[in-house]
């Protein structure tokens, strides 16, 4: 039985949730594009929030990808010294 490395699977956990927070967040702040006409306005937190999200989606999708490239890269190469 192989060990496993926990921080690879830390890893991962961290990549699969960044990907899909920013995915969330993003379908989230689409649903405030089209209001309904009697639907008052957000307060305040709730544009500050739809800010934060909006400014953050972008950079979460790049690290997330880019983590999970990496981590298939690493496995990749793992696999490859186990076969030679």
């Amino acid at each position: 039985m192989r060990k496993r490395n926990p921080w690879i699977g830390a890893l991962w956990f961290c990549a699969v949730v960044l990907v899909l927070g920013a995915f969330a967040a993003q379908v989230w702040q689409a649903s405030f594009w089209y209001p309904s006409a009697t639907d008052v306005s957000p307060g305040p937190v709730v544009r500050f929030l739809q800010q934060i999200a909006d400014a953050l989606v972008s950079p979460a999708l790049y690290v997330g990808f880019g983590t999970i490239g990496g981590l298939l890269f690493l496995h990749a190469r793992n696999r490859a010294r186990r076969k030679s």
